[in-house]
């Protein structure tokens, strides 16, 4: 009895391949349309409404100028979250890594994020867990843009009088970065979505928070670029916890 051609069952698995990836390739592009026809309506329907008052009545031109920038300010942090996201997925690991401070790298993003925490009588806090050195190899950028999203989405939904806390332990072979909050927790039905794109836990809270539904997907590819996870812990109405985990490579150069 003869044996299936195994070059078929290749070209089986090939076809197989190409659709799921055709299928993503669609559902992004029909998710990127969605998301940016909003933010464009709303701009369009604005600016228009600005035209007709903005002699008659300075002070409604003015709501609506401030309004303008919100939405212009939202459509940039989309594009360039969409801009970010789509280099990451294109690229499987850090090209020409450098050594890494991560110590240096989160005291610049919680200098950064200590106005906002201010504005809403958030503590933000650094602790060390364990360990002195928490030196990675990897791409500096993409790190403090993976943390300032951790940080910024923990500040955004924890309420006011709330805190934040980030801290960090090592050992010889990885580093893990724990940020942890007493926000509002996530629905644990909800926690295995939260880094698909454009998935949003409470779309009208996303909303107001000016979230693109790109932040956590971000996170996850760069630490998949560094051949690290992030991992997720939360109880809803008490808080959440997301531990990223960062190999730390090659050091001897």
């Amino acid at each position: 009895m003869l044996k299936d051609d195994p070059r078929e069952e290749d070209l089986e698995v090939s076809a197989r391949e190409l659709r799921r990836i055709n299928k993503i390739r669609r559902d992004f592009v029909a998710n990127v349309s969605h998301e940016l026809k909003t933010p464009a309506t709303s701009l369009k329907l604005l600016a228009e409404s600005l035209v007709e008052i903005i002699d008659e009545d300075p002070e409604q031109a003015r709501y609506f100028a401030l309004q303008l920038k919100s939405e212009t300010d939202r459509l940039s942090r989309l594009i360039n979250d969409l801009l970010d996201l789509t280099r990451l997925e294109s690229e499987e690991k850090v090209t020409d890594p450098e050594p890494v401070d991560l110590r240096g790298v989160l005291m610049s993003v919680l200098s950064r994020m200590r106005p906002a925490a201010r504005r809403k009588n958030i503590t933000l806090r650094w602790r060390r867990a364990g360990g002195t050195d928490y030196t990675v190899m990897g791409d500096e950028t993409q790190l403090g843009s993976m943390f300032a999203n951790l940080v910024d989405n923990a500040i955004k939904y924890t309420p006011e009088g709330g805190s934040v806390e980030v801290s960090a332990e090592a050992d010889e072979d990885s580093v893990w970065v724990r940020v942890s909050d007493t926000g509002i927790g996530i629905p644990e039905k909800k926690l295995p979505r939260i880094f698909e794109r454009f998935y949003r836990v409470d779309k009208a809270r996303s909303k107001e928070t000016g979230g693109t539904g790109l932040g956590l997907s971000i996170v996850r590819h760069v630490a998949e670029n560094h051949g690290g996870k992030v991992t997720v812990e939360s109880t809803e109405g008490e808080g959440t916890t997301f531990t990223v985990h960062l190999p730390r490579g090659n050091r001897s150069h």
